[in-house]
């Protein structure tokens, strides 16, 4: 029996610059980690060939199938493709969960797809590093499923850690970022995640910022622009740890954000958010592409209870979150259990 598990991620600053339509023309740049929740991939062998999905994100269950008779279908397309794309035609059972619910901002499809392809890479026994599990997971969302995605995600879940990670025609390079260690659990200790409770299609937000880059719309080209400064300035700032000015910029980069699309927010988000910032919130955003989902704040200690009781009031759910340093894994669990 194989267990994978790969983290999701919060993106603090340069999302949207991960997009191919952009960074191939002007490069990006994000500040992003992996955090301590996963989504995880179980595999137990069958004794025919056939290959039998479960998926409890969607409450799901197909049926066993030869590999030769696997179609995509909602819940299981995502399998199915890494199956298919690995050539992986022994019988399995295959089960698929998340601790979020799809669509929720914290990039639990990326990290899926991240798990999916080294746990079943692990099976073919290829030996892929974490740059070529990111490149493989990308491609089969963007490519094969067409999924309006940026690259962001599938990085940052297949290497872990806390990144500055840069994008161009060429490469991706995935840079460490050094901060004080007192200063790094204290930047921990001062964020504060809120589900909201209302998931989105991050795709459709995607597609539309995506037209929009591509029709050379001014304004989203501005608010690009202005993200990925934002992030060099995080990078910098958190280099020198100096998580105050983090706190700062997280709220000038929202304020970019919503010009990337009438989509990313709504009134609802806004009320949410200014009630934050009222409550004693130095900068915040809404994690993932926009709409709904996740709400984040950067809040000093002696403010968090308040703005978690007014967030709390209006029915939103605190999440506790951590830094994760690892990415995607398969632990054997026979061995471990033999051991």
């Amino acid at each position: 029996m194989l267990l994978g598990t790969s983290p999701l991620r919060l993106s603090f600053a340069g999302g949207g610059t991960d997009l191919k339509e952009y960074y191939e023309n002007f490069e990006g740049s994000v500040v992003s980690t992996a955090i301590n929740h996963f989504t995880y991939v179980i595999v137990t062998p069958r004794q025919d060939n056939s290959i039998q999905i479960f998926s409890s994100d969607f409450q799901l269950h197909f049926k066993p199938k030869r590999y030769d008779e696997l179609i995509s279908e909602q819940g299981t397309e995502l399998a199915v493709t890494v199956v298919k794309s690995l050539g992986f035609q022994d019988g399995i059972n295959l089960m698929i969960n998340s601790e979020v619910a799809p669509g929720s901002g914290l990039g639990a499809s990326s990290s899926l797809a991240v798990n999916l392809v080294k746990t079943i890479s692990t099976l073919t026994k290829e030996k892929m590093n974490n740059e070529e599990i990111a490149e493989m997971a990308y491609d089969i969302g963007r490519n094969k499923l067409n999924w309006f995605i940026g690259k962001q995600d599938e990085y940052i879940s297949a290497f872990g850690g806390f990144n500055f990670i840069k994008f161009n025609k060429d490469k991706v390079t995935v840079n460490k970022i050094s901060i004080n260690r007192n200063s790094y659990l204290e930047l921990e200790k001062n964020l504060l995640l809120f589900y909201i409770g209302k998931t989105r299609h991050s795709s459709n937000i995607l597609q539309e910022q995506i037209k929009q880059i591509t029709e050379k719309n001014q304004e989203t080209l501005n608010s690009l622009h202005c993200v990925k400064d934002l992030s060099e300035k995080m990078y910098s700032s958190l280099s020198q740890s100096d998580i105050t000015k983090f706190g700062e910029l997280l709220n000038v980069g929202w304020e970019s954000k919503k010009k990337f699309s009438k989509n990313v927010t709504n009134q609802y988000v806004d009320e949410l958010y200014d009630l934050g910032i009222n409550s004693g919130a130095l900068g915040g955003k809404l994690t993932g592409a926009g709409g709904g989902g996740h709400l984040l704040f950067y809040c000093e200690p002696s403010k968090q209870e308040q703005l978690i009781q007014k967030m709390q009031s209006k029915g939103l759910k605190q999440v506790k979150i951590k830094f994760y340093e690892s990415g995607c894994k398969v632990l054997d669990l026979y061995d471990f259990t033999n051991s």
